[in-house]
């Protein structure tokens, strides 16, 4: 049997091109910056989602509330408030 040396199968990987390192740092900044700006977007998008239920279903609270009041003859709060008061005299 022939002894052969064996191959050297790591790589100088540490010693690569500085312009292959420029690439690679470019690359991993474009990459964190896209992951990073989709979690952002992604919780500001949901935040809003979450905002507009809320606004949504205090809006639908009141609207039912202003229905009833006008369903039982009761005057809206905005009319009595506009409405000319008699005078005192």
């Amino acid at each position: 049997m022939i002894n052969r040396p064996r191959p050297n199968l790591r790589r100088n990987v540490f010693h690569r091109p500085w312009y292959m390192q420029a690439v690679d740092a470019a690359h991993r900044v474009t990459v964190l910056t896209l992951v990073a700006g989709t979690v952002y977007y992604s919780a500001f998008t949901l935040r809003m989602l979450y905002l507009n239920y809320k606004y949504r279903t205090q809006y639908s609270i009141e609207e039912r509330e202003e229905m009833a009041r006008q369903r039982t003859g009761e005057e809206s709060p905005v009319a009595a408030v506009t409405a000319p008061k008699e005078s005192m005299n």
